[in-house]
């Protein structure tokens, strides 16, 4: 479809997002958000997306988009081979839009639905080291109907390698650790309600984190509310942001039973609706700037993988081609699979292994992670070892 109609469809999807300025605050404020595109100030564009209202309109948030968009090469990809998950793909993208846009007729629909099919199965094809993952559907969307299917072209790769990554992977391993920090951050802001909630599977922050809220978040002007924080700041805010959430409904969360897990993961998971996006926005970088990532309790940001988008994309700032996102996933992935062998053959040595003393394993362990510092593996791989060690001790 072409580019004015799209951007006509645009229009209708954010219930008129080119608002009507009825203050000076506000047109000062478009007025401000003008001049820092103009004169490509990055800084300036995070602290107004960040502040009251973010970057208030589809227009503003388009132009902001823009130096993003600086040199990107467009790649046909119909002829490229065919991703194993475009079956799931079809399946999500067929129950889309169930919430926004509202009255859009069948048809226009239709259209969307099938411009969001393009522009995730192109960014598979393209990208083939990247899975699918169920809800990444409801970030694409966002995407498009922010965007438009021509930046969105542009944009949603650079979302899925810079930001998502984690999440896109064969295992569901690296989106474990991001949930971890979940609960690190309770915890170190909140001692009394992380211990009430700590029977809750941290698996809680699963659906909201992945998607970056688009799954939750019912109402379009508050979800794109929400993208400008986001997109402002580095990928692991969202981890922030669900703490802060969490943190702000203490009051209903220590009313239930501490030891009910399934109904704490459940209540903890479910997010509430017409959530007042500034003070949260407000409160989750207070939260991370008073307890950064790399002081959470139990080294978790140190034993965090160095290929993980939550560390190779803390510089938003920088432009990083997708390349280099490419080989920081190919990488990651190997590190997984390391690990998990490694994981195997320890507990293969357990069930078969003849008795072995305590310096016996001890020498073992130290001689193999002298060769994993040689070889430059990082802490993450290093800790499984240690794991291991205790393991193998335990048996003793």
């Amino acid at each position: 479809m072409g580019e004015h109609l799209d951007e006509k469809s645009m229009h209708d999807s954010s219930e008129s997002s080119v608002m009507q300025v009825s203050s000076n605050g506000t047109q000062q404020k478009v007025k401000a958000i003008e001049d820092a595109c103009e004169r490509l100030d990055f800084e300036a564009l995070v602290e107004l997306a960040t502040s009251t209202g973010g970057l208030l309109t589809d227009e503003l948030r388009r132009r902001a988009c823009e130096n993003d968009l600086q040199g990107a090469s467009r790649k046909a990809w119909e002829t490229l081979p065919r991703h194993p998950d475009e079956d799931q793909v079809q399946l999500d993208v067929d129950r889309a839009f169930v919430y926004y846009p509202r009255d859009q007729s069948e048809q226009a629909l239709q259209e969307k639905k099938e411009q969001l099919s393009d522009l995730i199965v192109s960014t598979l094809r393209k990208h083939p080291l990247l899975s699918y993952f169920q809800s990444y559907h409801d970030v694409v969307q966002v995407l498009l109907l922010v965007l438009g299917q021509n930046r969105a072209a542009h944009a949603v790769p650079r979302m899925s390698l810079f930001r998502l990554r984690d999440y896109m992977l064969p295992t569901i391993v690296p989106a474990r650790k991001h949930f971890e920090l979940v609960s690190a951050v309770v915890s170190i802001a909140d001692p009394e309600l992380a211990n009430h909630i700590a029977e809750a599977e941290n698996s809680f922050a699963l659906s909201a984190t992945h998607s970056l809220f688009a799954h939750d978040i019912q109402d379009y002007r508050e979800i794109a509310r929400l993208y400008d924080f986001l997109l402002a700041h580095e990928p692991v805010m969202s981890i922030y942001l669900f703490a802060t959430i969490t943190i702000s409904r203490r009051a209903e969360l220590l009313e239930l039973e501490p030891d009910e897990s399934d109904i704490l993961t459940y209540m903890i998971a479910k997010l509430p609706q017409n959530l007042d996006i500034d003070t949260l926005a407000t409160n989750t970088v207070r939260l991370f700037e008073s307890h950064p990532p790399e002081s959470l309790r139990g080294f978790l940001w140190w034993r965090l993988s160095s290929y993980s988008v939550l560390k190779t994309s803390r510089d938003i700032k920088a432009s990083q081609p997708l390349e280099k996102a490419e080989a920081l996933g190919r990488k990651q992935i190997q590190q997984l699979r390391s690990e998990e062998l490694m994981k195997r053959r320890f507990l293969l040595l357990c069930k078969y292994r003849r008795p072995l003393t305590s310096l016996t394993a001890a020498l073992v362990v130290a001689a193999l992670s002298l060769y994993l510092r040689r070889t430059g593996q990082d802490l993450s791989l290093r800790s499984l070892f240690a794991w291991a060690t205790r393991l193998l001790l335990r048996r003793e």
